[in-house]
C-alpha cells in the first residue's frame, strides 16, 4: 500500500523483478550460464562469420580487441563468469581470428596462450577473458 502512495507521489511506476538496469539483469543468478547469455550473443553478433570474410588478419585482430574489451567490461566488473561462459567467448574469438570466414574446420597457427600475451611479449595482445574477469572481480576485494 505504501509503495503505491510513494510511486504516485513521485510520479513513477512500479517494476517487477527481474528487470534490466544499464543492460544488467537485476535479481538474477550470475553463477548460471543463462545470466551471461546476452553478452555471448552480443559478442557473437559483432564477431560474425561474414565480417571475417571481409577483414584481413589485422582487421579481425583489431575487431576482437575492441569487442572483447568493451562489451563484457560492465558485466565482468561485477560478476565472476562461469568457466563455460569464458570458454564460449574464447571459442568465438578463436573462430573469428583463424576462421577466415569459413564454417569448416579451422587451423590455429599459434597457441592461444601465445596469442593472449601482450605485444611487448611477442603476442597479439588479445585479452584472455577468464584472466580479464578475474582481474575485475579481485578489485572488489
Amino acid at each position: 500500500m505504501d509503495l503505491n502512495i510513494f510511486s504516485n507521489c513521485l510520479n513513477c511506476s512500479k517494476m517487477d523483478l527481474p528487470f534490466k538496469y544499464l543492460g544488467i539483469r537485476i535479481r538474477g543468478n550470475p553463477r548460471k550460464n543463462e545470466f551471461l547469455n546476452p553478452i555471448i550473443h552480443k559478442i557473437q553478433s559483432r564477431l560474425s562469420i561474414w565480417k571475417g570474410k571481409l577483414l584481413s588478419i589485422a582487421g579481425r585482430l583489431c575487431l576482437i580487441k575492441s569487442v572483447t574489451s568493451a562489451l563484457p567490461l560492465f558485466y565482468f566488473s561485477f560478476f565472476k563468469a562461469p568457466k563455460q561462459v569464458c570458454k564460449a567467448i574464447r571459442s568465438i574469438q578463436l573462430n573469428f581470428l583463424w576462421g577466415w570466414g569459413s564454417e569448416g574446420k579451422k587451423i590455429s597457427w599459434v597457441a592461444w596462450d601465445k596469442v593472449c600475451l601482450s605485444v611487448e611479449q611477442d603476442g597479439l595482445g588479445i585479452k584472455d577473458i577468464q584472466t580479464f574477469n578475474y582481474a575485475f572481480v579481485v578489485k572488489w576485494k
